[in-house]
């Protein structure tokens, strides 16, 4: 599945700090998507395994700062739940494979 991100969508995502990667797994899977996301198009492709990745560190771990960045990047695309479901016509999704 490939998502248009926002301006701000993509600035939260790249917030994190890539010399993070090895701290952790939230910070790994945020790492992760940056170097999934085109930067000057604001482009991501998510495979099933990272939504699925996405929502448990979003709402599995109780509610925080990583939490949080989660949702504001990904709920407009993906519902408020981040699972996919809520995706409609009018949701930024350019290619679903």
């Amino acid at each position: 599945m490939v998502l248009q991100l926002s301006q701000f969508e993509k600035a939260e995502l790249f917030k994190q700090n890539p010399a993070t990667m090895s701290d952790g797994g939230w910070q790994s899977l945020l790492i992760k998507l940056q170097t999934q996301t085109n930067r000057h198009t604001g482009r991501i492709y998510l495979t099933l395994k990272d939504l699925e990745r996405i929502r448990r560190y979003a709402f599995g771990y109780g509610n925080g700062g990583w939490e949080n960045r989660l949702t504001a990047i990904f709920a407009r695309s993906l519902g408020q739940n981040l699972s996919g479901q809520n995706i409609n016509s009018t949701t930024r999704i350019l290619v679903d494979a």
